[in-house]
């Protein structure tokens, strides 16, 4: 596929160095509205976003590493059913052996003599919310899940799963956990969640932070819209907020390495052409009106000639910056600001 390019108009505070807001067509509010349909492997799956969504990044070694030998990557939860796994507490996965162990042991500085066996009994359904959250927000998982945090709902039916914990009793932490099939190939799974599907349920944990980043407002703004004034007659605010997972760890890996010219590539898009859209440097996104744009001065206005450090600047937006785009969106709240400023300083020689 050819590189697509998008024009984005983008008013700038040149004093404060930063966009104010900028104006867009529909191709890149698609580019926006896409984001929420990829699953969240793809951007754990970033070096440069590692830490961005607490353990679940650690999970990407054993698929780039081992998948192959231990999975049939076109039938996620095909591995070896006789295999045990070790689990470390901030979600590092490896077969189950002695030297694993060891590493293990040594990387967590753990001694041997306050180490104790212990086992759980669950079901995956009965924690399923809580890892979700807990793996999105803590680098001690397993310690936070089952030693600290065990108020998590228990059923009566279903099938039962064991993992086997070592706790290292003087820190009261879990220096790592066997496991089987079950438990594997769950975690594997929320790799292929899509972005909306882990905001909407993350979000609802009142009690905890919202989303990272800016990539929460894309979610919002996709609820705020009139359906029928802005969105193509083919297509629903569902589509976006509640889209399927992935059918296969196979299919995600494509999806991966197709991603800057996927999201490029409207396809007819989501939503209708001819309207302009009014897109903050957090990533809100409104249709834009006179009345809106005035708003927006306003809230950004510290003097009284608001107009008199903004700039009109028009840029180009391709594959060259979707994965700088994508890795600002979950770690910034100046998204724009980082993507097209920045770039322009590094441009320019300005350290």
């Amino acid at each position: 596929m050819e590189k697509t390019n998008v024009c984005l108009k983008l008013l700038v505070d040149n004093k404060a160095h930063k966009v104010v807001f900028a104006e867009s067509g529909k191709y890149f509010i698609d580019f926006l509205f896409n984001i929420l349909t990829l699953p969240i492997g793809y951007f754990t799956g970033q070096p440069s976003t590692k830490s961005v969504f607490g353990s679940l990044g650690n999970m990407i070694p054993i698929m780039n590493n081992l998948g192959a030998n231990y999975m049939q990557l076109n039938e996620l939860g095909d591995v070896h059913g006789v295999m045990t796994w070790i689990i470390t507490d901030n979600l590092f996965i490896a077969p189950s052996s002695a030297a694993n162990m060891i590493t293990v042991l040594k990387t967590s500085k753990a001694q041997i003599d306050p180490l104790q066996h212990k086992t759980i009994d669950f079901q995956i359904s009965d924690l399923e919310q809580e890892l979700l959250q807990v793996s999105l927000k803590s680098e001690t998982v397993l310690t936070d899940l089952f030693l600290r945090q065990t108020g998590w709902r228990k059923t009566k039916n279903g099938e039962k799963c064991s993992v086997k914990l070592i706790i290292d009793t003087e820190a009261n932490r879990v220096v790592f956990a066997e496991a089987g099939k079950d438990l594997f190939c769950f975690l594997i799974g929320l790799l292929q969640l899509p972005i909306a599907t882990v905001i909407e349920r993350t979000n609802r944990d009142k009690r905890g932070p919202t989303m990272i980043g800016c990539i929460g407002n894309v979610y919002q703004s996709v609820k705020n819209l009139n359906e029928a004034y802005y969105l193509q007659c083919n297509q629903t605010k569902d589509e976006l907020l509640i889209p399927s997972a992935s059918n296969s760890w196979f299919e995600a890996l494509q999806l991966f390495h197709a991603t800057p010219n996927k999201l490029l590539d409207s396809y007819g898009g989501y939503v209708k052409g001819l309207i302009a859209y009014m897109v903050t440097d957090d990533l809100s996104v409104t249709p834009l009106s006179m009345l809106s744009g005035l708003s927006r001065l306003n809230m950004c206005s510290s003097n009284a000639d608001p107009t008199a450090k903004l700039e009109l600047k028009t840029v180009e937006f391709g594959a060259n910056e979707v994965l700088r785009f994508l890795e600002a969106s979950f770690r910034s709240e100046t998204v724009l600001s980082d993507v097209f400023l920045v770039r322009d300083e590094l441009d320019d020689g300005v350290v």
